[in-house]
């Protein structure tokens, strides 16, 4: 299993990386995309830590982000920020927007051995000014499912091989929705029922791997998923790509929302 992080320790033939502190790691991979139309994602984040992109997430309104709980994101740190708005992160476009974290809040029961419930929200510094480059992604209906063979779409800044090639901007590919009873049995029984797994319709290598971390997983101008974890060989039918069935949390997500929308009133 491969996740984005720094903490590295075998678990049944994996690799499972629980954290973002860099070290030397590069996140999750688009493998065998392309690049995408520049802005046609306009939902999609970058995570950053002292400048280098960590992970992916993606704005869910105005002031809050969501990604993946495995991506440790420390908030009121100076050196972690969220980028919107680019397709190009090595170099300056007046199109990108730039936040800092008030809030890291990773779900309450999320399971870092296993990666159930691998969700997490950010709460930014101030609102995003939404337009043709930044917008906001719609949610699912709640416990929605994806039927198999359902073509969605992801995308991400992660490397674009096995062997560390940075790509020069956004990337995308298609993946297939594959029978969560059969990527169980693939991933020998670490797939829950809060998982969607994709897969590449062919033999080609295509999917994603360690950058693309918190990502979205796109289906008819919905998010459904988040990147959790995928095989050791980015791309590799043999052991799906692995998403947060995001359906599953969304009264977990009013909630926090609501809540903190209610702290953050004047008082009369």
């Amino acid at each position: 299993m491969v996740m984005a992080g720094v903490f590295i320790f075998s678990l049944a033939g994996s690799i499972l990386l629980p954290t973002l502190i860099p070290a030397g790691t590069q996140g999750s991979q688009i493998i065998g995309g392309k690049v995408a139309a520049p802005h046609s994602w306009p939902f999609i984040a970058s995570i950053q830590m002292e400048g280098q992109h960590v992970c992916g997430g993606f704005l869910v309104w105005p002031k809050w982000v969501m990604t993946a709980a495995h991506c440790f994101i420390p908030r009121r740190n100076p050196v972690v920020r969220v980028v919107l708005g680019a397709h190009r992160l090595e170099e300056p476009e007046e199109s990108q927007q730039v936040f800092s974290i008030v809030e890291s809040i990773p779900h309450p029961r999320y399971n870092p051995n296993s990666a159930d419930n691998d969700i997490r929200l950010l709460r930014l510094n101030r609102s995003a000014t939404l337009n043709e480059y930044v917008k906001r992604i719609r949610l699912p209906s709640p416990r929605v499912d994806l039927k198999p063979g359902t073509v969605c779409y992801v995308m991400g800044w992660g490397d674009t091989s096995s062997y560390g090639d940075r790509p020069t901007a956004l990337m995308e590919t298609p993946t297939t929705i594959i029978k969560r009873s059969l990527c169980r049995t693939l991933w020998r029984g670490r797939v829950s029922a809060n998982m969607l797994c994709g897969a590449s319709a062919n033999a080609t290598l295509q999917g994603v791997c360690a950058g693309d971390s918190g990502g979205p997983l796109i289906f008819k101008k919905k998010v459904y998923g988040i990147v959790s974890f995928s095989g050791k060989r980015c791309g590799d039918r043999r052991y799906p790509d692995t998403y947060t069935k995001i359906s599953n949390y969304i009264s977990w997500v009013q909630r926090t929302v609501r809540r903190r929308h209610r702290k953050g009133r004047p008082k009369p």
